[in-house]
């Protein structure tokens, strides 16, 4: 073996040198500014929690309307079939039943004429009656 083929001599290598302690912390200003934007915000949290927790607000008194039925109003002369079977108890046939009646005999001239149309009893005619009407 040549002295030419061994590997160059590695330089003696020193020892670590010592860190600063300061070095690894926020300077001055960086702290203060840190510190700062903390509060800050500590103190916008402050706000929203007192704020969200009704200080020195007066409850809301809302009136409420009572509960009401459907309010419907069936203009029996002019009213579709499919209007019809809006009505409890009217489905589909008998509102074809009610439509084909008027188209036959003419208008009806008052409510008490749709209880003559097969199909509506005394019981079915007491259930829809609140919801006819005939306008002038």
């Amino acid at each position: 073996m040549n002295p030419s083929d061994e590997p160059p001599a590695l330089p003696a290598s020193s020892p670590p040198e010592p860190v600063n302690p300061r070095e690894l912390w926020l300077r001055r200003s960086d702290q203060v500014f840190v510190a700062t934007v903390i509060v800050v915000a500590m103190g916008l949290m402050g706000l929203y929690w007192v704020r969200m927790k009704g200080w020195g607000q007066s409850p809301i008194e809302i009136d409420r309307l009572p509960a009401r039925q459907y309010d419907y109003q069936l203009d029996i002369n002019q009213a579709p079939w499919y209007e019809w079977t809006l009505l409890e108890g009217i489905g589909p046939k008998l509102a074809e039943r009610i439509v084909a009646f008027r188209d036959e005999h003419g208008p009806f001239q008052t409510i008490e004429d749709v209880s003559r149309v097969p199909g509506i009893g005394p019981q079915k005619w007491e259930q829809i009656r609140p919801w006819l009407c005939i306008s002038d």
